[in-house]
């Protein structure tokens, strides 16, 4: 946390000033050997708490300064009872003695500073394969001696005996510091203080190198951009820190992002090339491939903390694993089946299905088209709801269900072909991804539910439990629909950036708005409403949450702004122990509650099929 100061924010544009002509600064020549350049230094509003909060982040999440990187492991860190991070340590044997003896300037500091703290850390590239890790010594200094200012000091010293040894991401230097210098608005009672002197609190930040002995001058351009684009973030981040900024998203909840990342990097040097050069659908292959990569991998690793590996699924308790083996899988509305493809290639047991068949099915490998349907699904509770779409007429061998769906064309050739559906019920325990299935998106808990199932949803469009688009509802308007509303002003909210009023739902009594206002469609209030994503995902953990699950939620590193990922893996209490029509009557209940009408699904579904849906 960062301590409460007088200061108050002040806004400042950015405008670096060079100062390489100004050689070395007097604070750093007892640094080392005190072959240091200064290369860019700019004002700065921020007090040292600030400063130290920010550049430990920065240690500890390169990525933040440089998209070539993927992360930071920490293998050492003085201010950490345990100091080696077990993780990192699972997987780089570092000799860490030899690091402190080799990469340290001193215990105690060096004169004028006294040493805070000591990190160790291995920065990982995104791409292995073009860049190399690299490992660090991070130290914190801090000015001990009594002046007017007060200096902080981040060192870096990259391990690596040459130039030639530096990855492109890093600057061809032996060392670089950062340095905030403070004068405070409390005056120092050590210091005189001059008349007509300024108490106002100021600062500076600055970027300095130490070269290597053979390094010619002037600098690249490279280690300049490297240097600015670093201070830049230093201010920006200081600022935003200065003006009360926190950081709402939150990242690794449910699996540590070293796990994912290196499941990432794996995968996408074993599918990528692959399916990127074979790629046949009109969508850009760059977002599809690797964002499908980075859910394999997340699924993978969740996975392997839920079930037994494939190497032990005849394992038993006695033997100390208690996890159930895998269950496989299903991928409802599985859109160009990259995901799937990648999970089955991977030993993972499941298939997928979509409303229409993709192109892209066909560059797969014959195993992996037989794990994709076009089928339609048509919700169980659905069928209950509205016996004439399930039932069969007397002398009538078809049941409506079956007389709607052909009727819809794939393509030209299949014309009044019959295309198969599925009520939704799956095996017990089957998992579940919902990955953008839009019609399908708030049935996923419910079906689950329905087959005691654990799900991954990522929410994306808004669709109502009749597989029509609407607006969701939120905790704003209490999770109640506006079913009542007339079609030009529902029309209206669609596009809008919020949910205007609420009206009870159709059949209670006295049919009224049980809470808000036309007021509320002014901009004042409507900037205080949730935009419609972030309405969608309040809903369906809603829903979620309703029908019984606990649930748990991951903001997935993905390519995509819809990236929110609902886990739901257990049942509450009070739900569990339910026989199958329990169950039922329950799911029925929300659907009844929610407006869900089979008719207008399977109109939805007949549209699905001739491609009038969205494309993921």
């Amino acid at each position: 946390m960062v301590e409460n100061t007088s200061v108050e924010p002040q806004s400042m544009s950015f405008k670096p000033e060079d100062v390489t002509s100004q050689g070395v600064w007097e604070v750093l020549k007892e640094l080392l050997d005190g072959r240091w350049l200064a290369i860019l230094q700019h004002p700065c509003p921020f007090p040292p708490e600030i400063f130290e909060d920010i550049t430990l982040n920065l240690i500890h999440n390169p990525n933040i300064n440089s998209s070539v990187l993927f992360r930071a492991d920490i293998l050492y860190d003085s201010a950490k009872q345990s100091g080696c991070d077990e993780q990192a340590a699972d997987t780089d044997v570092y000799p860490i003695r030899e690091i402190l003896q080799d990469h340290i300037v001193a215990y105690d500091g060096f004169p004028g500073f006294t040493l805070k703290r000591i990190i160790v850390r291995k920065m990982v590239p995104r791409n292995p394969e073009l860049d190399k890790p690299v490992v660090q010594t991070c130290q914190v200094f801090q000015s001990n001696q009594i002046t007017d200012r007060q200096h902080t000091l981040l060192l870096y010293i990259p391990h690596v005996s040459s130039g030639s040894e530096i990855p492109w991401y890093h600057p061809n230097v032996q060392s670089l510091v950062c340095l905030h210098s403070w004068r405070s608005s409390q005056p120092n009672p050590h210091v005189p203080v001059l008349p007509h002197s300024s108490l106002s609190p100021s600062g500076t930040i600055s970027v300095h190198y130490r070269l290597f002995p053979d390094q010619p001058l002037p600098l690249s351009d490279r280690s300049k951009r490297t240097a600015l684009h670093l201070l830049a973030t230093l201010h920006k981040h200081g600022q935003g820190a200065l003006d009360g900024y926190t950081k709402r998203v939150h990242h690794d909840q449910l699996v540590s992002q070293q796990r994912v990342q290196d499941t990432y990097t794996r995968l996408k040097a074993t599918h990528a090339k692959r399916l990127s050069d074979n790629w046949v659908e009109q969508t850009d292959s760059s977002k599809h491939v690797f964002e499908d990569l980075s859910i394999a991998a997340f699924l993978m690793e969740l996975w392997r903390d839920m079930y037994r590996p494939a190497a032990s699924r005849r394992a038993t308790n006695a033997q100390g694993d208690s996890r159930p083996a895998f269950p496989g899988f299903v991928d409802i509305g599985c859109g160009n089946g990259v995901l799937v493809d990648i999970l089955l290639r991977e030993g993972y047991r499941g298939w997928g299905f979509d409303a229409r068949n993709r192109k892209s099915w066909a560059i797969f490998e014959t195993s992996t088209q037989r794990q994709l349907k076009q089928m339609i699904l048509v919700p169980q509770p659905l069928l209950d709801m509205n016996p004439d779409l399930g039932q069969k007429r007397e002398g009538d061998p078809a049941t409506l269900l079956s007389k709607l769906l052909p009727k819809a064309s794939t393509s030209a050739k299949t014309s009044g072909t019959k295309i198969e559906w599925h009520n939704g019920i799956f095996p017990t325990g089957t998992f579940i991804i919902s990955n953008h299935a839009d019609e399908l998106t708030p049935w996923t808990p419910l079906l689950a539910y329905l087959s005691t199932s654990p799900f991954l949803m990522i929410p994306c469009c808004s669709h109502n439990l009749s597989g029509l688009r609407f607006r969701a509802p939120s905790k704003f308007n209490n999770y109640s629909a506006d079913t009542l509303a007339p079609s030009f002003f529902a029309g209206s909210i669609t596009k809008s950036k919020s949910v205007a009023i609420t009206v009870a739902p159709a059949g209670e009594e006295n049919d009224q708005p049980r809470q808000g206002s036309l007021k509320d469609l002014g901009p004042a209030n409507r900037s205080k409403q949730p935009s419609a994503y972030a309405a969608l995902c309040d809903w369906v953990s809603h829903l979620s949450g309703a029908i019984g699950y606990e649930v748990e939620k991951e903001m997935l590193r993905l390519p995509s702004t819809r990236n929110t990922g609902l886990i739901c893996r257990t049942l509450i209490p009070r739900a569990e122990g339910l026989s199958a029509s329990e169950k039922m009557d329950k799911v029925k209940a929300i659907a009844v509650r929610e407006g869900a009408d089979g008719g207008a699904w399977v109109e939805r579904a007949k549209s699905l099929m001739v491609g009038k849906g969205e494309k993921h």
